[in-house]
C-alpha cells in the first residue's frame, strides 16, 4: 500500500477558498453481483418399443450446455439444453438399451444493475437426474446448479486528488486495476478414432461422456492458440458372459486457434467446454476387430486483459476552514482472471443393504451435490452428497440390477479460489469393484473447473462536498484510541496533521495505533 499525506500549505503558498478536484475516467473491469440458484429442466420423449412391454430404468445421466447468454436491463437471460443419456431394459429384461434426448431450457436471472453490453458468465452443474417410463413415453428431469456473475467494463469517474487548498491533508494509494481488452469464442469439432480390444467382445456402442482440459494457451496477433485434451468415457454393450456392459476410456489431444477481437493485453486466459459428443463403433475386416469413431463439439473461449496501476484519492480533510466530505462508492475491482482446472482422486464404499448380492459390478454414475465450502492453507475444501447409481450383476439371474443411494463426500483441492461458488465438479475415471457380496468400492477422479477472478475491495472516491465546520474545543487534549482506529483517523477527527501527532507522541510509528493508546494532541485556536 502506498499512502501519501500532503499539506498544501507547504506545497502551495497561494491560498484558495475552493479546492480543485482532480478527476479521472477510470477504465477497469468491475464485479457487480452474483446469483446462485437451482433450475429444473424437464423433457419427454417416446420410447421405441411397444406400449405393453415393461420398461425398467437402469440409470440416467445428464450434461448441461449453455447455448446463449444475453444481458438485459436488470436481468440475464440464459438459454441452453440438457442432454440426457438413459440406460433401460424393455420387454427382454436381460437386454440393455440406451436412449439420448435433449431438453431445451430458458432461465431469467434477476441482476440489479445489469445493462446490455455487460459480461455475465454462467456455470452449470447437474445435481440430480431422474428418468421414468409411463405409457410408452420417457419422462426426464434434471436439477441444475446455476451460478451467474455480472461484470462491467464501462469507465467510471473517480476523484484522483485535490490541490490549492489551505491546510489540505489527503491520503492516496496506488491501486491495481484490470480490464478486458479482447475476447473470442468459437465452436470446433474434434475427431478421433481408435481400435477397440477384441478381449472386450464389444457388440455395440451406446453413448459417451467427455470432459475437456486446457493445458496451454498462447497468444499472437489477434488470435489465441489453445491446446489440451479431451477425456472420453464410452459405454458399450458386450458379449462377455455375465458382463453386458463395458467402459472404455480414451484421451484425445486438441490444438485450435481462434480469433480475438480487441486490443493487445498482458494476460491471456482460455477455456474449453464440451457441448456434444457422438460415438460410433464398426466391425473391422478381421474377426473381433472393432473401430471406435468419436466426434466432440468444443466451445473454445479466450480473453485478454490489461493491468494498470493508478494513484487515487482515498480520503481528505482540512485543518482549517470548511469540512471536506468525500463521497465514496463501493467498487469491487477485478485484479486478475484465470481458468482453474484441477482434479483429485476419491473413493467411497456402497453397502447394498437389502439388495440382491453383487457378483459383477458393471458401472456407476456419480453426481456431486455441494453443501459446504471452506478455504484453509491454500486448499479448497468441498463437502456434499454424492448421488450414486450402481449397475451390477447378481448370482441367480442375467438381469442387470440397479441400486441408487446418496453418500457423503469431502474433497480438498490444491487451489485457492477467490470465488469458489463458481466452480463446476465433474466425476470421471469411475471404477467399480466388488469387496464382498454386499459391499462395492467406487473409485473416481473429481475434476474442478472454475473461471476465477481476484477482486480488490477498496471504495473509490466519486465526489467531494464542503460544509461549515462546527465550533471546536481548543488547546491541549488527551485522547484514547478506539478499536480499529488509525493515526489518520485520529488526526482527521481533531483536524490536525499526522506529523503534529507524531511530534507530540514519539511512540507512534506508522499509521497503526494500538487499541486504548493514549494520544496527546494540540489544537490551535
Amino acid at each position: 500500500m502506498d499512502i501519501r499525506q500532503e499539506n498544501s500549505d507547504k506545497m502551495n503558498p497561494i491560498s484558495a477558498k475552493e479546492p480543485e478536484v482532480l478527476r479521472e475516467e477510470l477504465s477497469l473491469t468491475r464485479y457487480l453481483g452474483e446469483s446462485l440458484r437451482q433450475a429444473v429442466v424437464e423433457g419427454e420423449v417416446a420410447l421405441p418399443g411397444g406400449l405393453r412391454e415393461e420398461t425398467v430404468i437402469l440409470s440416467a445421466e445428464a450434461m448441461a450446455v449453455i447455448e446463449k447468454t444475453a444481458v438485459q436491463t436488470g436481468r440475464v437471460d440464459v438459454d441452453g439444453k440438457v442432454i440426457f443419456h438413459v440406460l433401460y431394459t424393455q420387454g427382454d429384461p436381460t437386454h440393455i438399451s440406451s436412449l439420448e434426448a435433449a431438453a431445451d431450457f430458458s432461465q431469467t436471472v434477476e441482476m440489479p444493475g445489469a445493462r446490455p453490453g455487460m459480461n455475465a458468465p454462467v456455470s452449470l452443474m447437474p445435481e440430480h437426474v431422474e428418468a421414468s417410463a409411463q405409457g410408452g413415453r420417457l419422462k426426464l428431469m434434471a436439477i441444475l446448479r446455476l451460478f451467474t456473475r455480472l461484470f462491467s467494463d464501462d469507465p467510471i469517474s473517480v476523484v484522483s486528488g485535490l490541490r490549492a487548498q489551505d491546510g489540505l491533508m489527503q491520503k492516496t494509494e496506488v491501486l491495481k486495476t484490470s480490464r478486458t481488452v479482447a475476447s473470442g469464442v468459437q465452436d470446433v469439432l474434434v475427431r478421433d478414432e481408435c481400435e477397440l480390444s477384441d478381449v472386450l467382445q464389444i457388440t455395440d456402442t451406446l453413448y459417451a461422456t467427455a470432459a475437456a482440459n486446457v493445458q496451454e494457451v498462447m497468444g499472437g496477433e489477434e488470435r489465441a492458440t489453445i491446446s489440451g485434451s479431451i477425456e472420453l468415457e464410452v459405454t458399450h454393450l458386450s458379449a462377455m458372459p455375465s458382463r453386458p456392459l463395458v467402459i472404455t476410456r480414451h484421451s484425445i489431444p486438441f490444438e485450435e486457434t481462434l480469433s480475438l477481437i480487441g486490443e493487445n493485453g498482458d494476460q491471456l486466459t482460455a477455456d474449453a467446454i464440451v457441448k456434444d459428443v457422438a460415438v460410433l463403433s464398426q466391425e473391422g475386416q478381421e474377426e473381433g476387430q472393432r473401430t471406435l469413431r468419436a466426434e466432440v463439439l468444443l466451445s473454445l473461449s479466450a480473453q485478454t486483459t490489461q493491468s494498470r496501476d493508478v494513484c487515487l484519492l482515498l480520503d481528505a480533510y482540512t485543518t482549517q476552514g470548511d469540512l471536506l466530505k468525500p463521497a465514496t462508492q463501493p467498487t469491487r475491482r477485478v485484479l486478475a482472471q484465470r481458468q482453474v482446472h484441477t482434479a483429485e482422486s476419491g473413493k467411497l464404499t456402497l453397502l447394498l443393504d437389502g439388495q440382491p448380492p453383487a457378483r459383477t459390478p458393471l458401472t456407476a454414475t456419480l453426481r456431486p451435490i455441494i453443501t459446504d465450502l471452506s478455504k484453509t492453507g491454500g486448499k479448497l475444501n468441498v463437502e456434499g452428497m454424492m448421488e450414486v447409481c450402481l449397475l451390477y450383476m447378481t448370482d441367480d439371474t442375467a438381469v442387470p440390477q440397479s441400486y441408487r443411494t446418496e453418500e457423503p463426500f469431502r474433497m480438498s483441492f490444491a487451489c485457492d479460489l477467490s470465488c469458489p461458488e463458481a466452480m463446476v465438479l465433474q466425476p470421471t475415471g469411475i471404477e467399480v469393484a466388488g469387496v464382498t457380496s454386499d459391499r462395492v468400492e467406487v473409485k473416481y477422479i473429481l475434476h474442478l473447473c472454475c473461471y476465477d477472478v481476484t477482486l480488490g475491495q477498496e471504495p473509490l472516491v466519486s465526489d467531494l462536498s464542503r460544509e461549515p465546520a462546527p465550533e471546536e474545543e481548543q488547546g491541549l487534549l488527551l485522547y484514547f484510541s478506539q478499536p480499529g482506529e488509525s493515526l489518520w483517523d485520529i488526526a482527521k477527527r481533531y483536524r490536525v496533521s499526522c506529523d503534529s501527532l507524531r511530534r507530540m507522541n514519539p511512540s507512534l510509528e506508522g499509521d497503526a495505533v494500538p487499541d486504548g493508546q493514549r494520544v496527546i494532541l494540540w489544537r490551535r485556536g
